[in-house]
């Protein structure tokens, strides 16, 4: 029986190696009337939870794949890096280098990078080290801020908004009261479609309310084991088979477009559950008569 156990152990290590190097490219088209006509086939590449993960050498293959897309912009949604004293910044760094000298690159944060910004006393200049190379390399980092994305004369909105540290803890999920967003970064472009970075997706429905029309999180890692018919087995913050896992979801005109990520840090496991570049196209759905 031992024997049987161990066998099974060193299968699922096995199994959750090669998933870990198999990048998978998602294709999702999001509809909507608010979209204008010159953004209509407007084509987004997110990536989120690199976790200083590599495929390829200098990350050639993710690069390659990014390419066949084809996007308009790569917006990244945080978890790029691991938050420890240990692990250098150069695999994303060259990334993002990589990708900016062909691409609109915006950057928002996730956990692991607040992490190393707010304890400056454990991991030094970390952060403001960081950012200062994505800016060197044309990167626009964006923490709690909006900007207004203009093509042939018509606009949508981009914000980015940070989730405070206690909407991570684990074995609690907190409420996020829809006017804290607005407190931080303003109110909801009602006119213009307006596109959110939430590295988090517990707060959907907060989101929803705000009035936001695309949003894109991350942080889930597509709940490490996916069972079929029953999704993602465990979130970062312990919820066995959170609602949200990875996918497209929807709460009233709102979407929400759920990574499963790209890697791993402290519990590499991954099974049925590819690594994921989402590839998002934005079409221009006429208002019915």
């Amino acid at each position: 029986m031992l024997c049987i156990l161990v066998l099974f152990l060193v299968a699922i290590v096995i199994a959750s190696s090669m998933e870990n190097k198999k990048l998978s490219v998602e294709d999702y088209t999001v509809y909507s009337p608010k979209i204008p006509s010159s953004f209509d086939g407007f084509r987004i590449v997110f990536l989120t939870d690199l976790h200083c993960s590599e495929y390829g050498p200098e990350n050639r293959e993710l690069i390659e794949k990014i390419n066949v897309c084809n996007p308009d912009i790569i917006l990244v949604g945080g978890d790029m890096v691991i938050g420890s004293e240990k692990k250098t910044m150069e695999v994303p760094l060259l990334l993002m280098k990589n990708l900016a000298e062909k691409y609109p690159v915006y950057y928002a944060d996730g956990n692991h990078e607040m992490k190393l910004m707010r304890y400056e006393e454990i991991y030094g200049l970390k952060y403001k080290e960081y950012m200062h190379e994505l800016k060197e390399y044309g990167v626009f980092h964006m923490s709690n801020e909006t900007v207004v994305l203009e093509q042939e004369g018509e606009y949508m909105s981009l914000t980015a908004f940070d989730l405070d540290k206690r909407f991570y803890k684990r074995f609690h999920i907190p409420e996020l009261d829809p006017q804290e967003i607005t407190a931080s970064v303003g109110k909801a472009a009602k006119k213009m479609y307006q596109i959110l970075l939430v590295h988090n997706p517990n707060y959907f429905e907060s989101c929803a309310d705000w009035g936001c029309d695309l949003l894109l999180c991350g942080h889930f890692h597509g709940g490490m084991v996916r069972l079929p018919g029953l999704g993602g087995v465990i979130s970062p913050q312990f919820q066995l088979f959170p609602k949200y896992d990875a996918g497209e979801y929807h709460i009233g005109n709102s979407t929400m477009i759920l990574s499963r990520g790209l890697g791993n840090h402290s519990i590499k496991l991954r099974l049925f559950n590819k690594p994921e570049i989402s590839c998002i196209e934005l079409r221009r759905q006429e208002k019915e008569q």
